[in-house]
Parts: C-alpha cells; structure tokens; sequence
C-alpha cells in the first residue's frame, strides 16, 4: 500500500524520503542512497548500514488530486500543435458537413458516416494520449478503416444515446407521439428529399413533464461514465448497463462529481459557441472559410472536454478497473537520483569455487535435485556458485524455479539474472515467455523500473503472439491505439 502521508529522511529531517531501507528500516533521501550495478542491475542501497533501498510509490491520486490537475486543463487546446490538428480536424469535419447538405438525401450516408468517424475517432484518441500522461494534443491516426473509424463512431454514438435516446422513446411510449403519422408525412414531403431536414418532433409537452426532466438530466449525469466506458473498450451492452455505470460512478465519488461539474461549464460554453459558429456559417459568401471557423471554433471546446475525462481516467482508472494497480502508482521521487556516482560491483559470485570447477556436472545434478525437492536454500546456494556457467548449460526450468525463488525472497538482483538466462537460453522453450512475464513483473513492481518492465512486456507480444503471456503483457501495457 502506499504511504498516505511523505515521509522524512531519518538523517535529513527537511527532505522527503523517496526509499527505505529494508535493513534498518530509515526512510532515505536522495543523499542516503548510493547506486551500485550489480551484474545487469542497477540497484540502489543504505549508505548508512548497506541494506537495499526499497522505492517508495504514492497513488496518482495522492500525488496531485483529479481537481488539482484540472487547474489549466483550459489551456491544453491552445499550443501550436493543438490550433493545428482543429484546424485540421475542422477542415476535415466543414467539407463532410457540407456535403451531407449538397448532395441527395439518397447519397448523404456516407459523409455522415466520415464526420461521425472523424470527431469520435479524434475525442477517444485525446483521451487515450492524456491516459497516456502525455500533454501535448496528439495527431489522430486514420490509417485503419475500421478500428480508427467505424469502431470509435459506432461506440461514440452509443455512449452519447443516453442523452438524445430516452426523450424521443418516452414520447413514444407515453403516448405523444406517433411515430407512424410522423414517418409518413416526413416519406411524403419532397423537400426532406431535397435538404434532408426533418420534421419537428412534439416535444412542447416535455417541458412541463417532471419524468422527461428527470430522464434529461439522468441522461447528462451518465454521460461521462459512458464515454470514458467507451474509450476504454467495453462491450456495448456493458456501456449502457444503467447498473455498471452506478458502481462505477460510486467508486470514483468526488472526482466524478467535479468532473461532471467541469464537463456542464463546458457545455456552457459550447452553447455560446455555437450561437457564434451558427451565424458563421450562415454567412452566404466564402461559405467553406465560414464552416471551418465554425467547426474549428467547436473542435477546441471539446478537446478540453475529451481532456477532463482523459485526466479521470489517468488519475482514478483503476477505480472503475481499467488497467493493472501497478499502473497507478508512481515514486515519491520521480525525477531524484542518487547524490553519490554509480559504483559498480562485481557479482558476489562471478569466479567459481574450486570444488564448483572442479566437478560442474556434479555440482548440475545437486541443484537438479534441489529443484525438484523444492529446497530453495540449497538450490539457490548452488545456482550462485555454479554462476560461471554458460547459461545453456543450466536447464530453463531450473533458472525459473531459481528466479520465482529469489522473487519470493526479495532478491531483485538474482530474480532479474536468473529470468533473464531462462528466457536467453532456450526462447522456444514453453517456459520463457513466463519467465519474461515474472521478469517484467520484478521490474515494474518491485524495482520500479517502468520502462524497463514495458520494454520486456512488448518483446513477450511481439515475440509470442497467441499466447497466454501475450494476452497478459498487452493487458499491462498502456493503451497506443
């Protein structure tokens, strides 16, 4: 569990600890600590009794709170990449736009069908890339048809159906509204053929109706939850499971709320927008350069709403079970290093005892029977002197007993050297991608070696697709797509 409050270096009261000591237990600052690269490893120790530093992790949350990182959230937009990608994206978005009015009621599918994908493809990929931590607007990617356009708009229309779906379905189930006598009429009007406006629905009895209120708003507070269900993957009957999406909401709590609260000012401000890019594109020259302002104009509003809900999911995601608790968390001391200059240690065993040399198939077949009497003691004292080995002279399976051991006893340093040969020595053997998955693992979570651990997660992917470790590995890696 994370520490719920910084601690104090025990040596230097005013600095923060980033490290404990899991010999005598002192939190450690940055001046406490001394590198040492122990064979492969880099590893950090006590300089005051030589025992290993543990990394200390908070909760993104306990880092910097969701509001917190709301502060400038306004200002994500306006950079020099992200007025281009509006422009760009509003470009795009204008010309399908006016097709879908130029062209026949027949033939407008199709530019609907582009716009839809373009805005729903461009709002999931800004709320991935701030999932991400990244801060910049990313450029969306419409390389594959179907995952970069079909997918996100079929999945943005449903997330967003709670809001314009249940008013029209309580008109018809209360009895106002005749959808029969509508269509015909609308089927009969050549003018709908023509400009594809349709008729007026009879919501005048709405506003006087306290259930198409309560469904109204009902239908806003939910909206959140859905799109970020939505981004994340989730079926689509899941997406409007009123159920899942409660427990979601409770789980996040206060969060939820003040992102709710951001997301209503912005569509405040999206309907002051709109008033304006109405009257632009009603003016009747350079009606395109008109259209592109507009949608530009509009486009920027919802990047800062896709990067509220993007900031949520970065901040609470494993509240609604998105993505490994490891994910989560991050070091006290992020950015800090070791004040003292790396030393570098040679391996406590690298030369081999002269009974080792002297008689190494021996010496093989005692740990072999250590193994698999499952006496980790003597197996893991006779991996170490037979270290001088070649690592194909040792079975695999042996260097992974020898590496979930050293795991379980908290030696990081072994663990890493011993997963590593498992995976080097036979890599079509069935063992090692589970030796690389616990290698990632031993990284990521108890060296706090993200990048390291994600390097080795996409080389299990890449290298063993189809797989149950592949399936795993993906669902630790951080979402690209």
């Amino acid at each position: 569990m994370p520490p719920k409050r910084l601690a104090r270096c025990k040596r230097h009261p005013s600095a923060t600890a980033g490290w404990r000591c899991d010999g005598c237990g002192a939190p450690l600052c940055p001046e406490c600590v001394e590198a040492r690269r122990m064979q492969t490893v880099d590893l950090l120790f006590c300089r005051e009794c030589g025992g290993q530093a543990e990394t200390l992790v908070l909760h993104r949350s306990e880092q910097a709170s969701f509001p917190d990182r709301l502060g400038q959230v306004w200002r994500y937009p306006f950079t020099r990449q992200g007025l281009m990608v509006a422009a760009g994206l509003g470009a795009a978005m204008a010309i399908a736009g006016f097709m879908t009015q130029v062209t026949l009621i027949v033939a407008r599918l199709a530019p609907a069908a582009v716009s839809a994908g373009i805005f729903w493809g461009a709002f999931f990929s800004l709320m991935r890339s701030t999932l991400r931590g990244e801060r910049e607007v990313p450029i969306p990617d419409y390389s594959d048809v179907f995952s970069d356009w079909l997918v996100p708009a079929l999945r943005g229309m449903v997330a967003s159906s709670v809001v314009w779906l249940p008013l029209p379905l309580y008109l018809v189930l209360s009895g106002g509204w005749n959808v029969s006598q509508y269509m015909d009429g609308l089927l009969s009007d050549p003018m709908f053929y023509m400009t594809g406006r349709f008729h007026s629905i009879p919501g005048e009895q709405l506003l006087e109706d306290p259930v198409a209120w309560l469904l109204a708003l009902t239908g806003l507070a939910w909206l959140p939850m859905t799109l970020m269900m939505a981004m994340t993957g989730a079926g689509l009957l899941d997406i409007l499971n009123p159920v899942t999406g409660l427990q979601r909401i409770l789980r996040l709590g206060r969060d939820y709320a003040v992102a709710l609260g951001a997301l209503l000012t912005l569509g405040l401000v999206y309907l002051v927008v709109h008033l304006v890019s109405s009257s632009l594109r009603d003016i009747p020259f350079e009606i395109i350069i008109s259209r592109w302002l507009a949608q530009v104009l509009e486009c920027l509003v919802f990047f800062v709403m896709a990067r509220v809900l993007g900031l949520l999911l970065y901040t609470r995601g494993d509240a609604i079970g998105y993505g490994a608790p490891s994910d989560y968390v991050t070091p006290v001391l992020a950015d800090a290093t070791p004040r003292t200059s790396l030393r570098v240690d040679p391996a406590p065993a690298s030369l081999p005892t002269p009974e080792a040399a002297a008689a190494p198939e021996a010496r093989l077949q005692e740990l072999d029977a250590a193994v698999r009497a499952r006496d980790v003691p003597q197996a893991l004292a006779l991996y170490t002197a037979l270290s001088f080995l070649p690592k194909g002279s040792i079975p695999p399976a042996v260097h992974l007993f020898v590496g979930q051991a050293s795991a379980a006893q908290g030696d990081n340093a072994l663990a890493v050297r011993a997963l590593e040969s498992a995976a080097d020595s036979a890599p079509d053997d069935p063992v090692a991608p589970r030796a690389l998955v616990l290698l990632a693992r031993v990284l990521g979570e108890r060296m706090q070696e993200q990048t390291r651990a994600e390097d080795v997660y996409r080389y299990i992917v890449d290298r063993y697709p189809d797989t149950e470790a592949s399936r795993f590995a993906q669902g630790r890696l951080p979402p690209t797509s």
